[in-house]
């Protein structure tokens, strides 16, 4: 496998943990990242020539537009567009009375905005790219049908949000042969995931990184978790 593959939140976690899989797979990757991790530089000294690092700001489209206009000077197409970077200001699941609704834009934005913007930078890139994947890290926890949290609004909402912008992302260009997933990876350990989490990122990862290989089809399901197996709205 040597795609072309952008990745957003490559600094820790499961972005660094995909990412480490893809490289010894032999793909090429262009990390976006506020900070760089030692994890993250360690990467680049061991795959040199396969991990490009650039300084950015998913909240911030100025930001975003710099981060891609770089990616554009080095290569002529991506393959797979990785949007993995997100947050969860709300960690401490506070009851609806002890919500601190600071955190809410700054989440939304971050969680939605954010990805939609990379998008909309990355597709004139990704329509030349032969896989033509766009991957919107979701999660069981942006599913209405399925919910049964008493807190974590804004979290929640927002995720709920990027699976709506999937699926019209998905309408938008099915034509053009481009595939959009809204993917939950499943509950790994991470700062995010907490300790208790069942699974590893390295885990995750390889699960994940076989779906990148077989995604469902154009007419297949939008929300799904890391089998491919549908998810409920």
């Amino acid at each position: 496998m040597n795609f072309q593959i952008l990745i957003t939140g490559a600094n820790r976690g499961l972005g660094l943990a995909l990412a480490e899989k893809l490289l010894a797979d032999g793909s090429f990757i262009h990390a976006i990242n506020r900070h760089e991790s030692v994890e993250l530089l360690h990467l680049r000294e061991k795959y040199p020539d396969n991990l490009q690092l650039y300084p950015g700001d998913i909240s911030d489209e100025n930001s975003v537009r710099q981060s891609l206009h770089k990616i554009a000077g080095q290569v002529s197409a991506l393959d797979i567009v990785l949007n993995n970077a997100a947050v969860h200001l709300e960690q401490s699941l506070p009851l609806l009375e002890q919500v601190d609704f600071s955190v809410y834009l700054p989440t939304y934005q971050a969680n939605v905005i954010g990805p939609l913007m990379v998008i909309k930078n990355a597709l004139p890139l990704l329509r030349k790219g032969r896989k033509k994947l766009i991957v919107n890290f979701s999660s069981e926890a942006g599913s209405i049908g399925t919910c049964g949290r008493q807190s974590e609004y804004s979290y929640c909402m927002s995720k709920a949000a990027l699976n709506m912008a999937s699926q019209i992302l998905q309408n938008a260009v099915k034509e053009e042969g481009i595939k959009v997933l809204a993917l939950h990876p499943g509950w790994f350990s991470s700062d995010m995931g907490g300790v208790a989490a069942p699974i590893p990122p390295s885990e995750a990862a390889e699960q994940i990184v076989k779906l990148l290989l077989n995604p469902p089809g154009l007419d297949g399901p939008v929300f799904v978790d890391s089998q491919g197996d549908t998810l409920e709205w």
